[in-house]
């Protein structure tokens, strides 16, 4: 839908594919057809790219290698050889790749990628959590980085995290790197780092090990590398084992953590540069030893880019991927160590001060307050860490620092206050605490709202609704005043086992269409309930104008709950309420919208030549379909991939018929249909091509 030429990739199968696409061009080689088409379910002719084509792929989606144990890529297979390496662009998108494992992975490259050709280009990737165990022995040289084993393209903004152990046998040659195994003279690898531990063995040969690249032929810019690197090899003749390279190519304002490496620097200035925790996380800005990282052009807009965060004094770096991933990569950060604070002889009693007396809030609310001090410091900043005596109701920041400078402003601190299980109104104080004296505390009243019980009254009788701790917002139950028996009702999460898709239904994997609950009745009226289920904002945008409906799941399938009604929520709130009455089967309900019939696929293309340089296309419509699409072009064009002469006939909503002039007489040209309709977020959904129709006009 973007036009960037890229084919989306959201699931494992998706990545698996690409194996069979090391082009990025759209189609599998023989060998992996099925594969592939299982992958990519509707595959169509050239995937959905421009007419000049594809030129590789893009990750739409986090992928977790994880969430699958023991399913069929538990112990990846490398993407793609030396003899043939993937040459295409791979673009991350900022999502993040976890727990990729290969154990003593076959062939001689290991890594997501085995082999990247001179065409490729890797970027916006991030790897987390990656595992490589490989044992080797032979007569061979082998690569292995947790990206990519042997590298002859780019690599930018990307990164990578996890353990990486190579062990050598009898006679191998190991080259092994964080990011990747070896780089070729014209390779490149920009603003990218790697916190992958390198330990790297081999019992009598060579080894290049480092904590960025095993054997850098081509250039490192604007990177570092902040795992471990180990090799029994180190020191001896004949093995490199470096803290960012093991063998160094052009190298600029590249380094290594030497205290986490192990490997100290070798103090002749020479790039690339060890440098302390200290050093590597100091710098705030493109200051000091990286006062040129913004200078490369990512992008080729001919403007230097400016890819990287570096937080605070205590944090590594990190890749603005999108701004995506900056939680995650800080995530990874060592703890800062404390500077040193000796308490001033004489304790002053700074008299903090809070712009509110207290706080209310109700369950599942947050706000804030505000803290200043009186008086200034002596001598050194006072430190007020903060501290909540509810585990329900925590705060943000946990420490706020007050100096000469400062004492007098305003800074803010955030309260939250967390759903419980029980029904009772709670409170928690919020200390405010410094060396050897207590500063001050608030007091935040807890309302409980959630879960809780409410109880109504009808002809006599009680209808009283539970929530439990883990049922979803947003359940609405009315008795009817019929009502001839006490009624007990109790709403959860549906059970971890539920179906989360509805065939027919828009109802998936998306967080917007998982409203689920469960109800139970004790006592249930025989004219039945209302029940109610709040739809979020999202699922009521993407529905557009299909009809929603209540869905209860029952018997092993999903059905539509009969005299379903749309409401307005109560007040003025904006939200929207999806109603069923007299409701007397319970069970598990879902909010969904109706998918209308499926789109088919045209049918029975022909042609008429009706005068010199003109033909008229005939069709069978395709199945609710609302507009189609002719698309042609001359056969030798076609056969030269000429796609400048490239003749797109466009849209068209006459039902089976289109005429087009201005032809060459006499020389062939293909033409092909396809049937779509329109999507309520105005792209439009499409079915596949008719096959290609060969006319040679007159």
């Amino acid at each position: 839908d973007d036009d960037d030429r890229l084919i989306d990739v959201r699931t494992l199968a998706q990545l698996n594919a690409i194996r069979y696409d090391l082009g990025g061009l759209g189609h599998s080689v023989p060998a992996g057809g099925v594969a592939y088409e299982t992958a990519f379910p509707g595959l169509t002719a050239g995937m959905g790219c421009p007419a000049v084509g594809c030129r590789g792929y893009e990750l739409r989606a986090d992928l977790d290698f994880a969430a699958d144990p023991g399913g069929p890529y538990a112990n990846w297979a490398p993407i793609a050889a030396v003899a043939a390496p993937y040459n295409a662009v791979f673009r991350g998108n900022g999502h993040v790749i976890a727990n990729l494992s290969l154990n003593t992975p076959p062939g001689i490259v290991a890594g997501l990628f085995g082999a990247a050709g001179a065409d490729a280009v890797i970027e916006s990737l991030a790897l987390t959590d990656v595992s490589i165990t490989a044992t080797y022995a032979g007569n061979n040289a082998y690569f292995v980085g947790a990206l990519v084993g042997h590298l002859a393209g780019a690599v930018r903004t990307s990164y990578a995290t996890g353990e990486i152990t190579v062990t050598g046998g009898a006679a191998p040659i190991l080259r092994v790197g964080g990011l990747a195994g070896l780089t070729g003279a014209d390779s490149a690898i920009t603003a990218s780092y790697s916190g992958v531990s390198v330990t790297a063995n081999s019992a009598e040969e060579f080894v290049a090990a480092g904590g960025l690249v095993g054997w850098a032929s081509g250039s490192v810019t604007a990177a570092y590398s902040t795992g471990t690197v180990m090799s029994n090899r180190a020191g001896l003749a004949g093995s490199n084992v470096g803290g960012l390279l093991g063998v160094a190519g052009t190298v600029s304002a590249s380094y290594w953590d030497t205290n986490v490496s192990r490997i100290a620097d070798d103090a002749d200035d020479a790039p690339p540069e060890g440098k302390s925790t200290a050093e590597l996380q100091s710098p705030t800005r493109y200051r000091g030893i990286y006062e040129t990282w913004n200078d490369a052009d990512l992008d080729g807009d001919g403007a230097a880019d400016a890819p990287w965060h570096f937080g605070d004094a205590c944090q590594y770096p990190a890749l603005q991927l999108g701004g995506r991933s900056l939680s995650r990569q800080r995530a990874k950060d060592p703890p800062c160590a404390p500077e040193e604070y000796v308490a001033p002889p004489i304790v002053y009693n700074l008299n903090i001060r809070f712009n509110v007396k207290g706080l209310t809030l109700d369950e599942g609310e947050s706000a804030t307050y505000q803290v200043r001090m009186s008086q200034s410091p002596v001598g050194h900043p006072a430190r007020v860490a903060i501290t909540s005596n509810n585990p329900d109701v925590t705060v943000s920041p946990t420490e706020l620092t007050f100096s000469s400078a400062n004492y007098r402003e305003w800074q803010t601190v955030s309260v939250s206050v967390a759903r419980d299980p029980n029904d009772t109104d709670e409170s928690a104080t919020i200390a405010h605490r410094g060396p050897n004296l207590s500063y001050g505390s608030i007091l935040v009243t807890v309302n409980d709202i959630w879960p809780g019980t409410t109880t109504e009254t009808v002809n006599g009788h009680t209808l009283t609704l539970h929530h439990t701790a883990n049922a979803p917002a947003g359940v609405t139950i009315t008795a009817p005043s019929t009502l001839d028996a006490d009624a007990a009702v109790t709403v959860s999460a549906a059970p971890a086992n539920t179906p989360l898709s509805a065939p027919g239904y828009g109802f998936g994997a998306e967080t917007a269409a998982q409203l689920l609950a469960s109800i139970r009745v004790n006592g249930a009226p025989s004219d039945g309930l209302t029940i109610c289920l709040e739809v979020p904002a999202a699922l009521v945008t993407e529905a557009g104008d299909r009809p929603l409906t209540l869905l209860r799941y029952a018997g092993g399938a999903w059905a539509p709950v009969a005299n379903t009604e749309q409401r307005a929520g109560p007040g003025n709130t904006g939200t929207t309420l999806l109603c069923a009455a007299g409701v007397t089967e319970y069970g598990i309900f879902a909010a969904a919208y109706a998918i209308p019939d499926a789109l088919g696929v045209a049918s029975n293309l022909a042609a008429i030549t009706s005068s010199p340089g003109t033909v008229i296309l005939t069709w069978t419509p395709a199945a609710n379909a609302t507009v189609h699409y002719v698309f042609g072009i001359k056969k030798t064009d076609a056969e030269a991939r000429n796609y400048a002469n490239l003749a797109a006939w466009g849209f068209t909503d006459r039902a089976n018929a289109h005429t087009i002039t201005d032809l060459e007489s006499g020389a062939p040209y293909y033409f092909t249909v396809i049937g779509g309709r329109a999507r309520p977020n105005g792209t439009h959904e499409w079915a596949a091509w008719t096959p290609l129709l060969t006319v040679t006009p007159d």
